[in-house]
């Protein structure tokens, strides 16, 4: 509340009740807020997007990887568990954790991995 504001109020500032320890309160609740709502964003950007290039899956890797059977396999036998996945993403390597789970589509992942066409 400005001078102003408390003058025609009839108060003072001081007659408004808040003081500096309670805006710097608000003030470090709200980064709180902002890193958490950071945090579950992060977590929402880090799973499968289209054009990722899956270098890694589990125990599947670029040296024994044979089939899309390899992957299926993997998802089947970690379903609840996390799984680390290293996806190469627009140039940069990027390592995620996906928890292969059921869900209304078919599936344990929610997305449809096909083999990379070179």
């Amino acid at each position: 509340m400005s001078e102003q504001e408390a003058r025609q109020s009839g108060g003072s500032p001081e007659a408004s009740g808040v003081t500096v320890s309670d805006i710097q309160a608000l003030i470090r609740r709200k980064e709180e807020i902002e890193a958490q709502i950071k945090a579950n964003y992060d977590v929402l950007e880090s799973g499968l997007q289209v054009d990722d290039e899956i270098v890694e899956f589990g125990s599947v890797n670029t040296q024994n990887f044979q089939s899309l059977q390899n992957i299926g396999s993997v998802v089947q036998h970690s379903e609840g568990k996390p799984l680390n996945v290293t996806v190469i993403r627009r140039g940069e390597k990027h390592q995620l954790r996906l928890v292969p789970t059921r869900w209304a589509g078919k599936g344990l992942l929610g997305c449809n991995i096909i083999p990379l066409q070179r």
